[in-house]
């Protein structure tokens, strides 16, 4: 079993080969969203579901980060970080191996709700890896850094789906996902370091929880840079979940074409990272954050205004548009999630949790408000109700990261639960 290595500092040289295992672990959720997207409507097909179950398979996964990532957060404090990271991605290989063989809604609901108990797991501890060992400048370094590698994922998976699916198996998807779990799970424990003491361990229960996240939720810096970053996570997943409907049914797409399309916006926002991660020594986190932001919103305003052009458009002018509108988070992501773990230091489990929680919760919404967005503004206007909730998004993580720049740091709750 790994030791616990010393603190780092913003000098330390980069370990490579543990920013890569974080960001595979960071990418069990991408790559159980991403891979079975372009299998939306063979999966409807197959299982003889709706649209709206088969989107709300989709919600269930993200409803399902957000209450494990609450659980993870104290475990993580009381256990450290290997523990909980290895049992995760257990659920996560039994979730994906009950989908790949069920037949059913109930079996198909139920195995995403593992799949995303177990990848809460991945979402919440590199986080608190990082901060362990790292300042702020660094770890919106690292952030980004695992942001990009993280980003394979979303550029292979969808190609890997559209090709299983083209091939009519769309259980293949799942079974791959399983493959991937189990070895994840191998490379974790061999690998993964320790990096919280035993003697820095807190003993839980119930009261202590209670009181631990209650300290965050009146820490106004780490709450509103935490709203606004899920906000962020929220256009994206609104993306995510509006894509496939949007570019195969609306503008006639195959799954093949719509991974490549996908895989070319993630591709785009590896492009974005790069250029952040040589901005961030002369900018810093915030100042890059803050232009991120900014871009982001520019970028999904020109989104509702190409989706209001005549249809005779096309697809090419809203493909193009949505590139920009995805990449720009590229400027974005890092240095949020090093900004908000560096507001809660003395809760660093806690702080990745929550900031999970509320990320993927406003992610769900934001997929669950599309179908009833869409029906409001009548028939065929899925492109256009995807356009207003992405600048919904973009426009609040503004807001939201302009009152958290007025907030004062000495305001902060600084007591561990």
């Amino acid at each position: 079993m790994s030791v616990a290595p010393p603190a780092a500092t913003a000098e330390s040289p980069i370990r490579w080969s543990l920013v890569v295992l974080l960001a595979v672990l960071s990418a069990f959720d991408a790559m159980a969203i991403d891979m079975y997207l372009p299998a939306f409507p063979a999966m409807r097909a197959d299982l003889q579901i709706s649209d709206a179950a088969v989107q709300a398979s989709l919600a269930v996964f993200l409803a399902g980060l957000a209450l494990g990532q609450l659980a993870y957060g104290p475990l993580l404090d009381r256990f450290g970080r290997r523990g909980p990271v290895l049992a995760g991605s257990l659920l996560f290989v039994a979730g994906s191996a009950l989908v790949a063989l069920g037949d059913g809604l109930g079996a198909l609901m139920l195995g995403r709700l593992l799949q995303a108990l177990g990848a809460a797991a991945g979402v919440v501890a590199p986080r608190a890896i990082i901060t362990d060992t790292h300042d702020e400048a660094q770890s919106a370094r690292l952030f980004s850094l695992m942001m990009q590698v993280f980003m394979v994922a979303p550029v292979c998976a969808p190609l890997l789906g559209a090709w299983l699916v083209q091939h009519g198996w769309w259980r293949g998807i799942f079974w791959l996902l399983t493959v991937f779990g189990a070895l994840s799970l191998v490379w974790s424990w061999r690998a993964l370091p320790e990096t919280l003491p035993r003697a820095q361990r807190q003993t839980q229960h119930l009261g202590l929880i209670v009181r631990g996240y209650a300290r965050l939720l009146a820490n106004r810096p780490y709450l509103l840079n935490t709203l606004a970053g899920a906000f962020l996570l929220g256009s994206l997943f609104g993306y995510i979940s509006g894509a496939p409907f949007v570019l195969i049914d609306g503008f006639g797409l195959t799954p093949q074409a719509f991974g490549f399309v996908f895989a070319g916006n993630a591709v785009a926002l590896i492009v974005a990272g790069r250029v952040n991660d040589r901005l961030l020594p002369r900018l810093g986190p915030a100042r890059l954050l803050d232009v991120g932001l900014a871009v982001h919103a520019l970028a999904a305003a020109g989104l509702l205004a190409v989706v209001l052009l005549p249809p005779a458009a096309g697809a090419l002018p809203f493909i193009a548009a949505m590139a920009l509108v995805v990449g720009s988070l590229g400027l974005t992501f890092g240095n949020a999630s090093a900004l908000t773990m560096d507001c809660a230091r003395d809760q660093i489990g806690y702080a990745a949790a929550m900031m999970g929680v509320l990320q993927y919760a406003v992610g769900a919404l934001s997929g669950l408000a599309l179908a009833p967005l869409g029906r409001a503004l009548g028939v065929g206007s899925a492109v256009l109700a995807l356009a207003l909730t992405l600048l919904a998004c973009s426009v609040m993580a503004l807001l939201l990261r302009r009152a958290a720049v007025a907030q004062t740091l000495p305001g902060m709750v600084a007591s561990t639960p």
